[in-house]
């Protein structure tokens, strides 16, 4: 079965969308880290806050999850059948 957009057969659309949606959770858990070593390292006696850099690696890791939802979504769909 191929899609009506391109010559990729359901497995390969499948294993893509597998792979992107891995690399979306992997780059979700490096923004996670890397906000909790932010946390760690303020120190509100010195003066040492990183609200903003906190909260963009935050917003970001909500975008991957959506990200990683999608193509989980889009995986369902091309093993039940449906077309896009």
């Amino acid at each position: 079965m191929e899609n009506h957009s391109g010559n990729e057969s359901v497995s390969e659309q499948i294993a893509k969308l597998t792979r992107q949606m891995e690399d979306f959770r992997k780059k979700k858990l490096e923004c996670i880290q890397k906000a909790k070593k932010l946390m760690a390292s303020e120190d509100p006696e010195k003066g040492i806050f990183h609200n903003q850099e906190i909260f963009t690696l935050k917003q970001d890791s909500l975008r991957l999850e959506v990200e990683a939802e999608f193509c989980r979504k889009k995986i369902n769909r091309l093993s039940l059948g449906y077309q896009e």
